[in-house]
């Protein structure tokens, strides 16, 4: 039996997972990002772990089909080059997947950790038999990707998807990115957080407060969701306009795109009902009847393995051993 490994490199953790063709995790790894100085260390440590996770399963590097890898950044995926990761000193330019496939002798692919999600969605979870579908995680930072006429579509510089960077307004708070008015600028979980704890301290009344014991720093969007759940109404409005924002962004890429699915993920996601609804109602709202009447915004189903089973998808992918029109192995 073949295997696939699947790699998700995060800012805080670096997971890995053998994983069989229908998505079934058969082992599993995690390290610090952190743990290692330098770029030459962190590539070390990924080889070791891969080489590690397979001669502990008992196999051997034919068994592998291929190793998929998820990063949070830009890739040109020609060379298998990752133009940076913000948490390892001088990383500028590094051909990952070249070095990677040199070393360990098995065929590397890599793209950017919201691309796989949404191969891995397409493939396994709720965005099952899509055709044209928009995938977005929303956490620190709102990612997208697209898959479009049955393929992954990554833009002319391979920078496509960004969602969170779609600008909302003429004017609004400044987003990471330089611009302002993003999406994320409304929907990260900094800003959230922000824009609350701005509110409390202007005098706003609600239960957040007491969850916290007085000490805002500890605020976090899952105590905006739990004092929500116990009847707050401020909670309860909070998730509601961010719903909207995030639904102003959406219904633009319905009217431009006319996707058939979105499927949306992410820790803010975990807001859950009260979010989905404000989303579908601004959509609704806001555009044009057909596409909006045709498209199904849904939560997404891998959960915490989306990275890890989209990067395994993405070998399938880029190998040519899967079609997501009709979902089966050729």
């Amino acid at each position: 039996m073949k295997y696939l490994i699947g790699v998700d490199i995060g800012g805080t953790n670096i997971k890995l997972a053998l994983i069989d063709k229908a998505a079934h995790l058969k082992g599993k790894r995690t390290f610090y990002t952190t743990s290692f100085k330098g770029k030459p260390a962190l590539i070390d440590g990924i080889v070791n772990q891969i080489e590690g996770l397979i001669s502990g399963s008992g196999l051997k590097k034919r068994d592998i089909i291929g190793v998929g890898i998820g990063v949070p950044g830009a890739v040109d995926i020609r060379t298998g080059t990752v133009h940076y990761l913000t948490n390892i000193p001088d990383w500028r330019e590094v051909p990952l997947g070249n070095i990677l496939k040199k070393r360990l002798g098995i065929p590397v692919f890599i793209d950017n950790d919201v691309n796989v999600m949404a191969l891995g969605e397409v493939y396994f979870g709720s965005g099952l038999g899509a055709i044209n579908m928009l995938c977005i995680t929303l956490g620190t930072g709102a990612g997208g990707g697209l898959i479009l006429d049955g393929k992954l579509y990554r833009g002319s510089s391979y920078a496509a998807g960004e969602f969170g960077h779609v600008p909302i307004n003429i004017d609004g708070p400044k987003c990471k990115c330089g611009s302002w008015a993003c999406v994320e600028a409304y929907a990260g979980n900094s800003y959230i957080v922000k824009d609350v704890i701005r509110r409390i301290r202007k005098g706003q009344k609600t239960l957040i407060t007491k969850l916290v014991e007085g000490d805002l720093s500890k605020i976090t969007p899952e105590i905006i969701s739990e004092a929500y759940r116990k009847g707050d109404k401020f909670a309860k409005k909070v998730w509601i306009d961010v719903g909207e924002k995030i639904g102003i962004g959406l219904a633009g890429v319905v009217n431009l795109l006319n996707v058939e699915k979105i499927v949306i993920g992410g820790g803010v996601a975990e807001a859950g009902k009260i979010l989905f609804d404000s989303i579908k109602r601004t959509i609704n709202m806001r555009a044009m009847k057909l596409p909006a009447k045709t498209v199904k915004v849904v939560k997404a189903k891998l959960g915490y393995d989306a990275g890890l089973i989209g990067a395994a998808t993405l070998v399938l992918y880029e190998l040519g051993r899967w079609n997501v029109s009709k979902n089966y192995e050729k």
